[in-house]
């Protein structure tokens, strides 16, 4: 795997999620995310360029809906993707969390 420069701060999470792409579903854990994407352990074989939407629990009870993703990297069952398609709230819920997630690592 090649090493990636990235200019966003990357937050480490354990928060579930579920996946689908072309119509199969599925589901794992996302273990780092940002502002532009995820990296997600799933059950869910999926190929570079590969279209996918996310459902993604941050907080108890509160879910995070990524309408459209592209999958940029794959290596065994762990892949990144990149936020495509995310509407407003889910955004809003997304930089919440990033902010709180930020305070607690002060």
């Amino acid at each position: 795997m090649s090493f990636a420069l990235r200019h966003h701060y990357r937050f480490p999470v354990f928060s579930p999620v579920r996946d689908e792409v072309e119509l199969r579903n599925g589901y794992g854990t996302v273990t780092n995310l940002s502002h532009a994407g995820w990296r997600l352990h799933g059950n869910l074989p999926v190929n570079i360029g590969d279209v996918c939407s996310l459902k993604v629990r941050l907080e108890k009870r509160k879910w995070v809906y990524v309408s459209a993703g592209i999958v940029r990297w794959v290596y065994a069952e762990a892949c990144g993707i990149e936020t495509v398609v995310m509407d407003d709230e889910a955004q809003k819920q997304l930089n919440n969390y990033n902010i709180q997630e930020r305070v607690r690592a002060l």
